[in-house]
């Protein structure tokens, strides 16, 4: 697939290379001509130096002749402008990221009228995640699927934990729960589990289940906390606004640091009921004024990585027990991994989830063309397990030529885990008697090099 990026910044570059390394055929554009260098010296792409928006520099990029052009730049204008000249110039489909809460109010506007075919918008995402952090019962990482229907936790394997030693075959019947082990973080490497597969201490394990299953799970594992009545947050730009309209329909006490004035009084008119303070977030004698120490979360979302990181160690040793944190490098986000700031999250691995979700949904539309095929859709795609895994969600279509047909008698490669089924609103945990049908919304997890676009790609 012909794909052109315009916006090198951290977004667009690790897309770029993952999406070289998948094999697509990539061009990218950017005003920065170091930048545009570098990768292209590095990777095998075409790099053209300019405005991605202008009409020149598309016709120079051939846009004319993509299969989709991905406009990430730091400006929502140029992104939307980018992208309705690609369209006027003939390119098949395009993704504008959107930062702009009054962009997102007109999102279906803009794919309707100005021709965009995604708009993605990784901070009111962000904003939606940190709220779950907030509101789990847990301290644990989670993620929702299937419209909030299923979850998906991550738990660390401490020494004394049940789960040291147990066979994944073995769960059930020792703690009486349906929860399916999806991945396990071993040594820094991905496993897909298999039944016989052994959880050993300091595992990072993966589970999905429904919401009172996980609960029920967590609790005898004594991993239930006391839930969270107040927050603590450090910058307050997009992702913070986004995230106190989330919180002011709770009944949580919310304090927002921000050392910008102007910035501090618009959020003071617009939210009356949350605690506006103007001061430095990286001052540990205004943290302490303001009482970090008697608040159960805290969450750091400036703009700096390494800001976010002391202030969320600062709180950890305030005792502060849920701590959540911003990270933008996706160098940071593959460095950081322990119990004090587990709780990281990039905007940019939003973006990826996003907008690999649609290139595959092309791909599979793609593939299908002149046959009977167009077998399954790609309904959402979460990434998890340090990035390394995917759960995607496939609608089964009535081409799908396995209708019927048990698992038990499907040639499932060895590495893929079909984790759930979603059959008339209800969940199903799939043993080998279950068969697929029409209609149903199948969930399989894999690791992310397995670029999944097809239902049928899971088997052998």
């Amino acid at each position: 697939m012909k794909i052109i990026i315009v916006g090198l910044g951290q977004s667009g570059t690790e897309l770029a290379k993952e999406l070289i390394k998948v094999g697509h055929e990539i061009s990218v554009i950017d005003t920065n001509k170091e930048i545009i260098e570098e990768f292209t010296n590095e990777y095998d792409a075409i790099g053209i130096i300019g405005n991605g928006a202008s009409r020149r520099i598309q016709l120079k990029a051939k846009v004319g002749n993509a299969d989709l052009l991905v406009a990430l730049t730091a400006s929502d204008e140029v992104n939307l402008l980018a992208c309705i000249t690609a369209k006027a110039l003939g390119a098949k489909h395009t993704i504008a990221r959107i930062n702009d809460g009054e962009y997102r109010e007109d999102e279906s506007y803009l794919l309707d009228n100005l021709k965009v075919d995604m708009a993605i918008n990784a901070e009111c995402d962000m904003a939606d995640e940190i709220t779950r952090l907030i509101t789990y019962p847990s301290s644990i990482k989670t993620g929702a699927f299937s419209n909030g229907k299923v979850d998906i936790v991550e738990i660390k394997v401490k020494e004394n934990s049940p789960l040291n030693n147990l066979k994944i075959t073995e769960l059930k019947n020792k703690f009486n729960s349906n929860v399916i082990v999806t991945s396990v973080i071993r040594d820094n490497k991905l496993l897909i589990p298999r039944g016989d597969t052994v959880i050993k201490e300091n595992d990072e394990i993966s589970i999905i289940a429904t919401s009172k299953e996980i609960y029920s799970f967590l609790y005898k594992l004594d991993l239930i906390e006391k839930s969270v009545k107040n927050v603590f947050i450090v910058g307050c730009g997009n992702i913070g606004k986004y995230l106190l309209q989330n919180l002011t329909k709770t009944k949580l006490k919310v304090k927002v640091i921000e050392n910008n004035k102007d910035r501090c009084m618009e959020l003071i008119q617009e939210f009356p009921n949350v605690e506006v303070v103007h001061g430095d977030g990286i001052d540990s004698d205004t943290l302490i004024e303001e009482g970090i120490q008697n608040f159960d979360s805290c969450i750091s979302l400036t703009g700096v990585d390494e800001t976010n990181l002391v202030v969320t160690l600062f709180a950890w040793s305030c005792k502060v027990r849920k701590l959540i944190t911003k990270i933008s490098s996706v160098n940071y986000t593959k460095m950081l991994h322990n119990e004090e700031i587990d709780n990281t999250l990039s905007p940019h691995l939003v973006v990826l989830s996003s907008v690999h979700r649609f290139i595959r949904g092309i791909d599979n539309k793609e593939k299908a063309k002149g046959t009977n095929n167009g077998s399954s859709t790609i309904k959402s795609l979460h990434r998890f397990a340090q990035n390394m895994a995917e759960a995607i969600e496939f609608e089964i279509n009535d081409s799908f030529l396995n209708v019927g047909k048990s698992l038990k008698s499907l040639r499932i490669k060895k590495d893929i885990v079909v984790a759930y089924i979603i059959r008339n609103g209800e969940i199903i945990i799939p043993n080998g008697e279950t068969c697929f049908e029409k209609n149903d919304r199948v969930v399989v997890v894999v690791s992310i090099n397995k670029n999944l676009a097809r239902i049928e790609e899971i088997l052998e």
